[in-house]
């Protein structure tokens, strides 16, 4: 195997699956909690409360909570502090942790309320992540050709991927950053099923939203 795709010697892809869907769990328990006139901070608050009673074993990378114009900052950007959810805007949700000693990492991107451009953004987002998944089942392209996929389909529908946004990486036993720091973006190869994150992140080509949506290639 090569070693951008190594893993260590208490792997187990059974644990690796139950880890991701137990962050996914986590994840929705924590939208679920999400109200009109919360900030960021608060609701990071209440993400440590629910890692503590989900018995989370570590975070392997940092939680991030974004809210309305936030939705359109990169992973290493600091969000404009103080926003105050409202009803119509979208939020998402991108997180990264242990169970099981193995890497669980998810995101998703929600809207409170209704607003038609939000979520019509939402679901965009969501089917092409299906769309390139399947795109690499099929044909099993190099990340590139991945991300040239994805953004293809995010002009067709009228959007862009956000061009500092999300690119994919590595995920499987805890730290997988000791074999591979890299992104899927760039990886010269088809990745290998169950060892890298697929991310999409849209930009709205004329209101102040983004959108994102990462899972488990597998």
């Amino acid at each position: 195997m090569d070693s951008v795709e190594n893993v260590g010697e208490q792997f187990n892809l059974e644990k690796l699956e139950q880890a991701q869907n137990r962050t996914w769990q986590v994840l929705h328990a924590l939208s679920s909690k999400i109200c009109e006139g919360m900030t960021e901070e608060d609701a990071h608050q209440i993400a440590k409360s629910l890692f503590h009673d989900f018995g989370v074993e570590k975070i392997w990378h940092p939680s991030k909570i974004r809210f309305a114009e936030n939705t359109l900052k990169s992973f290493r950007e600091l969000s404009t502090p103080g926003i105050k959810l409202k009803l119509g805007d979208p939020y998402f949700l991108d997180l990264g942790l242990v169970f099981f000693d193995h890497e669980g990492d998810c995101g998703q991107t929600f809207v409170l309320g209704e607003n038609s451009a939000a979520t019509q953004m939402i679901e965009a987002g969501q089917e092409i992540y299906a769309k390139v998944k399947e795109h690499w089942q099929s044909l099993g392209v190099t990340g590139p050709e991945l991300y040239d996929f994805a953004s293809k389909l995010a002009q067709s529908r009228g959007y862009e991927l956000n061009p500092n946004g999300a690119s994919g990486h590595r995920i499987g036993d805890f730290p997988h950053a000791i074999h591979h720091k890299g992104v899927l973006k760039a990886l010269e190869k088809s990745p290998i099923a169950n060892r890298w994150i697929l991310e999409i992140q849209l930009k709205h080509p004329s209101l102040p939203m983004g959108a994102f949506y990462e899972d488990l290639l597998k």
